[in-house]
């Protein structure tokens, strides 16, 4: 935390991570390692945050033992949400910890083409908005949530959410403030495609986890 009065330009980054015993399960009959590859997804995307000069805390939302050591390798705090079922609800709990005078964005933990420019382009953009989003790249799901104040809660994750979010007057940054630089934050992987769609452009986490076949291996 900044020593004094933290400025209205800082921002609280949470991301929600659930199981990851159980993560990527769309990807269970396409990899024989899906939790391996949101443990992969999940440091490139806290080395983004953390990297990025704009971010004055990282939240982690979840009640998985196992994303612990993660969340310090990266300088991140973890918040129990056991008992807050849903992303929206986690990341409500959660934001309730952020430092007095932050802004606070919500970013989902499967960006592994996340960078620390790309997330500085859209927190940047956000900064002029009191609420405000990033659409996926499909222009029907939501990468990142970001608002003012505690106020402007809950977001609302989930199926086309991106609908859901521009109902509620939040301003879709990829229409407002379309900017090249932004376009790895608006990149998430659900699907094989999705994820092998360009693979020098991942993060170094997942690509030696994509490039190591010992390790990731299409099921016969």
């Amino acid at each position: 935390m900044l020593d004094g009065e933290v400025t209205s330009r800082r921002w609280t980054v949470i991301v929600p991570v659930k199981s990851l015993a159980s993560a990527k399960s769309r990807m269970a009959e396409e990899y024989s390692a899906p939790a391996d590859l949101a443990r992969a997804f999940l440091e490139d995307v806290l080395a983004a945050i953390a990297d990025t000069a704009e971010v004055e805390q990282i939240l982690i939302a979840s009640r998985d033992p196992s994303v612990t050591h993660i969340a310090r390798r990266h300088g991140a705090q973890i918040i129990d949400d056991s008992g807050h079922e849903g992303i929206n609800a986690a990341v409500t709990w959660a934001a309730g910890f952020a430092p007095a005078g932050t802004r606070i964005a919500v970013v989902v933990s499967d960006l592994p083409r996340l960078t620390s420019d790309s997330l500085s382009a859209a927190l940047n953009a956000a900064q002029e908005h009191e609420v405000a989003f990033l659409a996926d790249a499909e222009g029907t799901g939501t990468t990142m949530w970001m608002a003012g104040s505690l106020s402007a809660f809950p977001p609302h994750f989930g199926a086309n959410s991106r609908a859901a979010h521009t109902a509620m007057g939040a301003v879709d940054l990829a229409l407002i403030h379309p900017d090249p630089r932004v376009e790895p934050a608006r990149r998430d992987a659900d699907t094989l495609d999705a994820l092998t769609a360009d693979p020098s452009t991942l993060g170094p986490h997942t690509g030696r986890l994509v490039q190591d076949s010992r390790l990731i291996q299409v099921n016969p």
